[in-house]
């Protein structure tokens, strides 16, 4: 018990056995592993065959198997959570509180993605709180996973920069399901996995995609049929994820706030070809950032919607799509009074009908503020003025350099600290 309790952890990291022991030892071609240990020690290497049946073991133990040797997984088999001070290996159905969070990054041996493919699809017991896997082919045992319709995840977290992270799931005809996610975070090759997932009884609070190669959406962008999110609460679309909306099935949806947002123009030109329009369901607050405020062109927005919030934000060339349209060209609906934010330039192409609290119609002269005319200047001058931008010395700084170098960098900053803090740097504390 104590070797194996080596194997699972220790301060020395994961070890299976001490090498003068190993030197002394023969491997088994099959090993069975139970409950019941043998007294003497056991060499388990890349040529002998684990089974696992009839058994909970914890995650770590498994993925220490998983990498170092042939798994094979029986029937009643399940991972649970690891805990110092708690055996690794118990009866299946006694692993008392299962939830446990699974988490990986960086390559993993070939051996580890052969025994993946090998597993038969839900045949891993589990509940999970957490997912986070970061660059890594284990996100491939994802659908191998017997998660519950109900079971709840708090947080699930994919990165893929490679499309061997999920070329496994990618090739898969069947969807798998994850349960109920509250919020989802699919960025590079990952977005792709969005098509593979069960998803039409979830409910997310929290659904953001983000891509920067047209590579990273090919997989979605390809499919002739949408797929179904179920309900989203909130909805961020990023770089060319912008273009995996018009793949969704939305008609029947409430969003209560969508964000798209683009800092190239490359990123949303696969959607301005297109000839049909997509809709979007409801939205109650809609955000359209930089080249993306073009997608509105390509856009319808259900019959009854009420918008609490429109905002449009970029400059002339990125506004330069909209601007072309004709007059009242743009329909949005109803939006709330004091909710409508857009460049004043803009707003002769779009067709809207302003409403109060109570869905009454207000024509757009008649709106007052307890400030009188001041609030109408501000706004005018806040949408419509001619300004520069300084850098730190003072120095004017091109609007172009701005939006290309300034935001991008943005981005990567913000990447990498979802990648490696899981949020951003304000949200971590």
């Amino acid at each position: 018990m104590d070797e194996y309790r080596k194997a699972v952890g220790g301060s020395g990291g994961c070890r299976f056995l001490l090498s003068a022991l190993v030197a002394q030892l023969q491997a088994p071609a099959s090993f069975s592993l139970t409950c019941d240990l043998p007294n003497e020690a056991v060499l388990l290497t890349e040529k002998t065959t684990v089974t696992l049946k009839n058994i909970a073991i914890s995650v770590r133990l498994f993925l220490v198997l998983l990498e170092k040797t042939r798994v094979t997984v029986g029937e009643s088999f399940s991972i649970t959570k690891y805990a110092r001070n708690e055996d690794c290996i118990r009866e299946h159905g006694m692993a008392g509180n299962g939830l446990f969070y699974l988490g990986g990054f960086g390559a993993v041996p070939r051996l580890a993605l052969e025994n993946i493919e090998r597993m038969l699809p839900n045949s891993i017991g589990c509940v999970l709180r957490e997912v986070y896997l970061f660059d890594t082919g284990l996100i491939n045992i994802l659908p191998k996973l017997g998660i519950s319709e109900d079971s709840v995840i708090e947080e699930f977290k994919l990165v893929a920069s490679e499309e061997e992270h999920v070329a496994g799931i990618l090739k898969q005809k069947n969807p798998f399901c994850v349960g109920r996610v509250k919020k989802m975070w699919l960025l590079g090759y990952a977005v792709g996995v969005i098509t593979k997932m069960s998803l039409k009884d979830c409910e997310f609070e929290y659904l953001e995609l983000s891509a920067t190669r047209r590579e990273h959406v090919a997989e979605v962008l390809k499919q002739e049929r949408p797929f179904c999110l179920g309900r989203v609460k909130t909805m961020w679309l990023e770089g060319y994820a912008v273009g995996v909306i018009t793949k969704m099935s939305l008609k029947d949806c409430e969003i209560e706030s969508l964000i798209l947002y683009a800092t190239r123009k490359e990123y949303i030109n696969e959607i301005l070809k297109q000839e049909n329009p997509f809709c979007v369901g409801r939205v109650k607050n809609m955000y359209l950032w930089v080249y993306a405020a073009s997608v509105i062109t390509k856009m319808t927005i259900h019959g009854d919607n009420t918008m609490e919030n429109f905002v449009l934000v970029g400059n002339e060339d990125q506004l330069s799509k909209i601007i072309g349209e004709g007059d009242n060209s743009i329909d949005l609906g109803r939006i709330r009074t004091d909710g409508l934010r857009v460049p004043e330039r803009i707003k002769r192409k779009l067709r809207y009908t302003l409403v109060d609290g109570e869905g009454k119609e207000v024509l757009e002269e008649e709106i007052t503020t307890s400030d009188g005319e001041g609030k109408e200047v501000l706004e005018e001058e806040r949408w419509t003025s001619i300004y520069a931008l300084v850098d730190g010395e003072g120095e004017e700084v091109l609007e172009e350099e701005s939006d290309e170098e300034v935001l991008e960098e943005r981005d990567k900053s913000k990447w990498w600290r979802r990648m490696w803090c899981g949020c951003d740097e304000e949200e971590r504390f």
